[in-house]
């Protein structure tokens, strides 16, 4: 079958799904399979839509989905954490997903309003945000949003907040298998590994990123509006 990759969306849902077609995602095509890497919102104005979209093929067994940092601060939001709100709505986007979900204008003054309003609309989106795996583990890979330390023999305890947050780059990978993840976005591992001759505008530099046992896909969609969409041919999923 094929597992078609993303990660990272955004609020981009309309890139998305471009991207999707390009790729020959067909979600009729019993041997098609989504998987999402996490970050489905902040920075993009199509939140409630990445949502709708994901979890209605999860509901239907084509798609499945990782926790990532932005999904988090929904997370936090809806269980109440204000401070961690009025930061990431100032610095991470969170301000445009939370008008997209409830309707209303964000005002830190009226977070109790904004959750009553996206319970009401969205009665399934908390309890999905809870649901959501850390990590994928199957065949010869490793799925995850963030990363993972792979000379800890442990590495599946790691932490929610950690491997949401972990940049795979600094870390040792994983022994026999291959890690794909999101988060750390291509073109800065690529300026990280001294990649150079090329810019943003240049596809090349926001597309996968190959390296030994690991694959980031990150594609900084809020900035190059492209999505990267790895396929994989495996024997199942």
């Amino acid at each position: 079958m094929t597992l078609f990759v993303v990660s990272d969306i955004h609020g981009h849902y309309t890139v998305l799904k471009d991207a999707l077609d390009v790729a020959g995602f067909d979600e009729t095509n019993p041997e098609h399979h989504l998987l999402a890497l996490g970050d489905y919102f902040d920075r993009g104005k199509e939140n409630a839509a990445v949502y709708e979209y994901i979890h209605r093929l999860m509901t239907l067994g084509k798609a499945d989905g990782l926790l990532g940092n932005h999904d988090l601060f929904l997370l936090e939001f809806l269980e109440g954490d204000d401070e961690k709100t009025v930061f990431n709505a100032h610095f991470n986007g969170t301000d445009v997903t939370l008008e997209d979900f409830s309707g209303m204008r964000y005002d830190q003054a009226n977070h109790d309003a904004i959750r009553r309003a996206i319970m009401s609309r969205y009665p399934e989106l908390y309890s999905w945000l809870k649901q959501l795996p850390l990590y994928i583990e199957h065949e010869d890979y490793v799925f995850t949003h963030g990363g993972l330390d792979g000379s800890d023999p442990d590495w599946r305890s790691t932490p929610r907040e950690t491997f949401v947050w972990n940049y795979q780059s600094g870390l040792p990978g994983l022994k026999g298998k291959t890690i794909v993840v999101g988060h750390e976005r291509t073109p800065q591992v690529r300026m990280k590994r001294g990649v150079s001759g090329l810019t943003l505008d240049d596809p090349a530099m926001s597309a996968p990123y190959y390296e030994d046992g690991v694959i980031y896909i990150d594609p900084f969609v809020e900035q190059t509006k492209r999505m990267n969409v790895l396929t994989l041919t495996l024997q199942s999923f």
